[in-house]
Parts: C-alpha cells; sequence; structure tokens
C-alpha cells in the first residue's frame, strides 16, 4: 500500500524535486499530492484526506506555514507535518511547533535528510500516532 504525502510549497522545482527524490525510494511507494498555497494544501487536506505526512512550507504567498498548521491540527491532529523552508534558527522551530509541527527540514533538502524525515514519520501506524494540539490558539 502507498503512503499518501501532500508537499506545500508555492516554488515548483522543490515541489518536483521532493516527488522525485520520493519517487525512486525502494523501500516505500509513496502517493505525491501537491499544493502551492495555503488555501491548495487546506482543499487537499480536506477532499483528499487523509494523508500520512504533510511536507509545509513556512512562506507561501496566502498564508504562512504556521497559520495552515494551525488549521490543520483542526481537521486531523494525528498526520505529521514537517515544515520545509530556509529559516533555520530556533525561533522558527519553536514556531513550528508551537503551531503543531512535527519537525522541521532545512532548504536546500539534502536527499538523505528527506528520505529520512519521511521514512521516520510514515513508518508510524496512524493509530499510534500522538494527537497534537496547537499551543496558543
Amino acid at each position: 500500500m502507498s503512503k499518501r504525502v501532500l508537499v506545500v510549497d508555492d516554488h515548483v522545482p522543490t515541489r518536483a524535486l521532493i516527488k522525485t527524490i520520493l519517487e525512486a525510494e525502494k523501500s516505500d511507494t509513496f502517493e505525491v499530492t501537491e499544493a502551492g498555497t495555503g488555501t491548495e494544501c487546506l482543499k487537499a487536506a480536506d477532499k483528499g484526506g487523509p494523508y500520512d505526512l504533510i511536507l509545509l512550507d513556512v512562506n507561501l504567498p496566502d498564508m504562512d506555514g504556521y497559520a495552515i498548521c494551525r488549521a490543520l491540527r483542526h481537521v486531523d491532529k494525528k498526520v505529521p507535518i514537517v515544515f520545509v523552508t530556509a529559516k533555520g534558527d530556533l525561533k522558527d522551530y519553536t514556531a513550528g511547533r508551537e503551531a503543531g509541527g512535527d519537525s522541521y527540514l532545512v532548504k536546500p533538502i539534502a536527499r538523505a535528510a528527506l528520505r529520512s524525515i519521511v521514512n521516520l514519520f510514515t513508518s508510524i501506524e496512524r493509530s499510534k500516532r500522538p494527537d497534537h494540539t496547537p499551543s496558543g490558539g
């Protein structure tokens, strides 16, 4: 059974790179859905969910990733959400955790790091995943 991943990034080459890396995985099959805006992400989560993992950019043209993460957590408290962004400061990591995110991947994306984080979060059975509720909102 394939693992479903929602990739949210306004930069088309970044989405294409992530999709290429995941589709090249030999140990698992991934079904990748792409979204270029926060609105597209929320629609995909509403109509196409549940996903096994969401890879979410922080800076999108219509909403910030933290707000999207909080909105997603109202719909699905179990899906792992990993922020993928050029921002690598501790304050950004903290903001992501407070919004309900599970982890952080800094651009430029290293193939090994992406594979590792995707395999880690998609290997946990949905029923055994912790519920996440954003703090402060």
